[in-house]
């Protein structure tokens, strides 16, 4: 289920809001082999509201489409269809006295339905509890309304619950643990790189990290962090090179961007790191169009922004 309220506007998905569609091509990287392997697109409306979205397997063919509909500006329905015509489904939202997305009903092909709940207080989107998959997730702000906290509760049978805890700074995952204080993760998001790892059972780091979070959980809700998102990722990023004996990295993205006249950065690549032969696996192409018909980026594969990925991951230790 989401983690949140329904992705639809050009933020939501990391592009300006002056984007009119984004073209992405895939490709798999093997051996100086070079194979399209998805193609996806997004369309918005002049509001910045998604208004479509395609996606299509190059190498076994399948594909789905979804489209948006508003009534008065706000979602009123998404149509998913699918080239497994099974999978077919439609959501369907209605909001509250005061605007707010209240509940989300999706009705398979099946003739099942499945709702999403979403609650509110003080404005501010608290709980998300879905009949999907019995997962239960509570928002936790600070005194100036930022988010800091999210926390799943997910019910298993004959078990107890499963609740795992993910902590944010500037709207961006920080690091997360599933209770009681396991399976650690954290995030760091720096210049071009994002690096996702988790780390080993190891009762020195454990404790050393359970320290954090409680200064965390302490000072957030007050906005009283002594550092910001860019800090802290320096941070983690100089943890991380210290102990790469003790972190396991899950996910390395790295990503080239252009700056249009106001200074805006595009996304015109992304580049996935195969973890264990410290090379690039996959790689995306964006092609941007805007309101005013200005294009930035391609999705024809481009060599030499491939080399230069290549040379990127140098600066990254791996281990």
């Amino acid at each position: 289920m989401g983690q949140s309220l329904p992705q639809i506007n050009v933020k939501d998905y990391g592009f300006e809001l002056n984007t009119n569609q984004v073209e992405i091509t895939t490709y798999n990287v093997e051996n100086d082999s070079v194979v399209a392997l998805e193609i996806s697109s997004y369309s918005f409306n002049n509001e910045g509201a998604m208004e479509s979205y395609e996606y299509r397997n190059k190498q076994n063919k399948s594909w789905k489409k979804e489209k948006n509909t508003y009534k008065k500006g706000r979602l009123h329905k998404k149509t998913g269809k699918f080239s497994n015509s099974t999978l077919n489904k439609k959501h369907y939202y209605t909001y509250d006295n005061n605007g707010h997305l209240s509940n989300e009903q999706i009705r398979l092909n099946n003739g099942n339905t499945n709702t999403v709940k979403y609650e509110y207080k003080d404005n501010m989107l608290r709980k998300i509890s879905s009949t999907i998959d019995e997962t239960v997730i509570t928002h936790h702000y600070t005194q100036k309304g930022h988010l800091f906290k999210k926390v799943y509760s997910k019910k298993e049978a004959d078990k107890t619950n499963v609740i795992s805890n993910h902590f944010y700074l500037e709207d961006k995952e920080i690091f997360s643990y599933t209770a009681p204080k396991s399976h650690y993760k954290a995030h760091i998001y720096n210049e071009n790189v994002y690096i996702g790892f988790e780390l080993i059972d190891d009762e020195r780091i454990k404790s050393k990290l359970d320290r954090g979070i409680q200064r965390f959980n302490k000072e957030a809700p007050k906005d009283n962090l002594p550092f910001n998102l860019q800090k802290h990722c320096n941070q983690t990023w100089q943890f991380y090179d210290k102990n790469l004996d003790k972190v396991i990295p899950f996910e390395i993205k790295i990503y080239k961007y252009k700056k249009d006249a106001s200074g805006n950065k595009i996304k015109y690549a992304e580049a996935i790191v195969d973890i264990k032969t410290k090379t690039i696996s996959n790689l995306s192409f964006y092609k941007t169009t805007f309101k005013n018909n200005t294009i930035v980026g391609s999705t024809a594969f481009d060599k030499n922004i491939f080399s230069e990925l290549k040379e990127d991951i140098t600066y990254i230790n791996i281990p």
